[in-house]
């Protein structure tokens, strides 16, 4: 339930600290004194958006906090959302005339949707304009279910509704190939040709663009190895580095019998004329392999320059895109040689899933007719209450031709309020005053609400009076003792039956208007009420009248 409201530079609000209470609370005050603006700063706690204009004049921001006591339902959505629970729950919502906001949930700064999803399980709003969701089918739907035990069926049907859809953009796509234009075709068969005429699979790419680079510095390479090999080699003046190796050698094993240190020496002077010899061999092998094969080198030259085209073309880095795109196009021309075949197999498909979607909806349509029955019955027993003795209301229910989220069922709430009177759409025949006490019975009706633990009643007594008013206080009373109500009202019955009362007024300070909102206790109350009855002037009578509502219990 709410606990505290805090509001700073709301509207014509500076600041406001107002606590509230469980039970029942009125709101009252004349039309345009704030009430509307002490709602719309609550309904910023549960996910309204922010306007920039209903900054106070004269302030750059606004800032507005609740304190709510939580449930363990409440907790478990904050644990599952990871944040901080509390023992309160603290929502605080500030926004500049920049356009800058931002919203805290227990000091942890959270999106909008979060905050709207957090803000559905605090408090059920029902503004001025919430008749119409009477009107609704998914209020209609989700409130019957919101009163039920289906939960399993309804977890049931999103799945196979969802494989429904799957269905159908399966279906979709292969209508779209099945368009696909044989230029298309032509062209991609075109590209794998390319691809294919590379041998990309058989190809050590590698070693042949090494090969061509060879090939190409051939001459450089033959003199380079010539050079090496003169400087490694024996020659007539005796100056190569085999034959320099060798003196060293002779001239160290002339030492080996003096000290092992010379003798290792000349071993390891060994084993670099042994390398030497080897590289010599292998340079001369290198040095008759480097003879010009100018054919060799036209053909690796050709096959590069056709790899660097087809990767230019493709925007490809490398052979292992090309070897990627390749298995994609070969891919791409089975799909299409098979789409006959693949769309008659997602046609197929889609009739199963369609009757699945079915045959779960109608069992999810057969419950929810069993429940709405039973919230029927309910629901005319509010209105008797409520002075419409001979008021029917019930739920008709047609098939549609396709499923959707919901359901497969369209639902009309059909009502006739006088004897002898057809049933027909609420639309047609509900009165304003009759729509609000329709709307108190819903309130009223199951457990769907009361799930809620606050709910606030914006003017829903709008356009009754005498005996209605008074079963209508008793109702919304009756309901406070399930959940926090809050109700906004303009008749005395209903705010002398409430167990808190609340005053919105305005008042002019330093050339500024300011709404104010007074708590008041019993004289007040007296007070507050003679005057709802009598008007500006407040009789004896008036007040009377108000001691005697109060005293009622």
């Amino acid at each position: 339930m709410l606990k505290s409201l805090n509001i700073r530079n709301y509207a014509l609000i500076d600041a406001l600290d107002l606590p509230w209470s469980t039970g029942m609370t009125a709101m009252t005050g004349e039309t345009g004194s704030g009430k509307s603006i002490v709602l719309g700063a609550l309904g910023l706690l549960i996910g309204d958006r922010a306007d920039t204009s209903s900054i106070r004049t004269g302030a750059d921001r606004c800032t507005v906090e609740g304190v709510f006591s939580t449930t363990p339902a409440i907790q478990s959505w904050l644990e599952a959302n990871r944040l901080d629970a509390w023992d309160d729950l603290i929502i605080r919502r500030e926004f500049s005339r920049q356009g800058r906001g931002r919203i805290f949930v227990n000091d942890t700064p959270v999106k909008l949707q979060d905050l709207q999803a957090l803000g559905n399980r605090l408090v059920d709003l029902h503004g001025q304009d919430s008749a119409k969701l009477l009107l609704q089918r998914e209020f209609q739907l989700a409130w019957i279910d919101s009163n039920a035990d289906h939960a399993p069926t309804i977890q049931a049907y999103t799945d196979v509704y969802a494989a429904f859809k799957e269905a159908q953009r399966r279906l979709a796509e292969l209508e779209l190939k099945r368009s696909q234009p044989q230029t298309d075709l032509d062209y991609i068969q075109y590209q794998l040709d390319e691809l294919n005429q590379l041998n990309l699979e058989d190809q050590d790419w590698n070693a042949l663009m090494e090969e061509r680079d060879v090939l190409e510095n051939g001459e450089a390479i033959r003199e380079a190895l010539t050079q090496a090999l003169a400087a490694l080699s024996d020659n007539d003046e005796g100056t190569g580095a085999v034959d320099r190796v060798q003196v060293a050698g002779k001239q160290l094993d002339t030492l080996g019998g003096i000290g092992n240190r010379f003798l290792e020496l000349a071993q390891r002077l060994t084993s670099v004329r042994i390398e030497v010899d080897d590289l010599i061999q292998e340079l001369t092998v290198l040095a008759e392999e480097s003879d010009a094969n100018p054919n060799r080198l036209d053909y690796l030259n050709a096959l590069h320059n056709d790899l660097q085209r087809i990767l230019h073309k493709h925007h490809a880095a490398n052979v292992d895109e090309l070897k990627r795109l390749q298995i994609s196009l070969a891919e791409q021309l089975s799909e299409a040689a098979d789409v006959d075949q693949a769309y008659a197999a997602a046609q197929q498909a889609l009739v199963q899933r369609r009757t699945e979607v079915f045959e779960v909806g109608r069992r999810l349509m057969q419950s929810r007719q069993t429940i709405a029955a039973g919230l029927a019955s309910g629901i005319m027993e509010k209105l008797q209450r409520l002075s419409m003795p001979d008021a029917c209301l019930d739920f008709t229910w047609n098939e549609m031709t396709e499923p959707d989220a919901m359901g497969i069922e369209e639902v009309t709430i059909v009502f006739s309020a006088n004897p002898g009177h057809p049933a027909l759409p609420l639309q047609k025949v509900a009165s304003g005053g009759e729509k609000s006490r329709l709307m108190l019975a819903f309130k009223a009706t199951g457990q769907g609400s009361t799930s809620i633990p606050t709910i606030v009643l914006d003017e829903i007594d709008t356009g009754v009076s005498g005996k209605v008013a008074e079963e209508m206080a008793e109702l919304m009373h009756q309901m406070a003792q399930q959940q926090q109500v809050i109700s906004v009202t303009h008749l005395p019955q209903v705010a002398a039956s409430a167990d808190h009362h609340l005053k919105v007024s305005k008042r002019s300070v330093d050339a500024a208007t300011r709404t104010e909102v007074t708590p008041l206790g019993t004289d007040a109350r007296v007070q507050e009420l003679a005057g709802m009855l009598s008007g500006s002037v407040v009789t004896e009578a008036a007040m009377a009248h108000a001691s005697a509502l109060l005293s009622k219990p």
